[in-house]
């Protein structure tokens, strides 16, 4: 039960690890929330981006192939802990896989070099 949200309906967890060229690793969660509402957060391991590059997340659902962007992950450190917040007024309980791209800061919205991914599962709760 959330303050905020009401009953979670749906809940999902995974690691998440770099790809060969890019050694990271991390959890991704997912909350879906009776009221609507579902939340996606991130923490990542991840050597912080060249200048005028960023890391970004997506969310893609695995039967639709539909993909969603989460936001850009941030180092609050200034070291590899990099971690994302995201908030939807939608259902995301089919966006089971995690995917975090390489982005250059050029305003170009395509999805860059993955550079880590993982699986959400979902867990039951009582």
């Amino acid at each position: 039960q959330d303050l905020r949200f009401g009953k979670e309906v749906f809940f999902a967890y995974g690691p998440i690890a770099g790809t060969a060229a890019t050694p990271a690793n991390g959890l991704g969660k997912v909350h879906v929330f009776e009221k609507g509402t579902s939340l996606h957060t991130l923490q990542v391991n991840i050597a912080l981006p060249k200048d005028g590059y960023f890391y970004e997340c997506w969310l893609m659902n695995p039967k639709t192939q539909e993909r969603l962007s989460t936001g850009h992950l941030k180092s609050l450190f200034g070291d590899v802990r990099h971690n994302l917040d995201y908030q939807a007024d939608r259902d995301l309980s089919g966006f089971t896989n995690v995917i975090i791209t390489l982005e250059k800061d050029d305003g170009n919205s395509a999805p860059g070099t993955e550079v880590a991914t993982g699986t959400l599962k979902e867990l039951k709760r009582d």
